[in-house]
């Protein structure tokens, strides 16, 4: 684990909020200098504490109006191999690897229900090795990727 201080901890929390923020306006922000923010910056990076910059897409702006979550089972010792196939089926835009009484958890995004259907029903039980799924519909989401991690 990288040590983080206050600096850094206010530089991330601020480029969570916008990630288009220059080094100089997080200078302003944070009250250091131009040359300390590109160089804390520049660790930050370089570190793998900031893994990388990307938009943040309203979902039901693009087409993808209905999401859910896909919780899988599958055959005992074959999450490695079906990893993969899993990230590939078409919508999922998250995947995570579960301990308890699912082995995968999958955000699928989809156009319409008759969509997440065909994935969650057809696709989703084409694949050799999963023996089981269900599917949680989401009603509303709320997105706090933007928000503070530090109080």
């Amino acid at each position: 684990m990288i040590e983080l201080d206050d600096v850094d901890r206010k530089m991330i929390d601020a480029l969570r909020e916008d990630g288009r923020r220059t080094a100089p306006m997080l200078a302003e922000m944070i009250g250091i200098g131009r040359a300390t923010a590109y160089l804390r910056f520049d660790r930050l990076v370089d570190d793998g504490v900031i893994a990388g910059f990307s938009a943040r897409v309203d979902p039901a702006a693009v087409g993808w109006a209905v999401s859910a979550l896909v919780l899988v089972n599958v055959r005992q010792g074959l999450w490695r191999d079906l990893r993969e196939e899993l990230r590939a089926l078409p919508g999922v835009q998250w995947l995570g690897v579960a301990t308890g009484r699912f082995d995968f958890l999958l955000l699928v995004r989809a156009d319409s229900l008759e969509h997440l259907r065909d994935v969650a029903l057809y696709e989703l039980q084409q694949i050799e090795g999963v023996r089981s799924a269900e599917t949680v519909v989401l009603l509303d989401e709320i997105d706090q990727s933007d928000q503070p991690i530090w109080p």
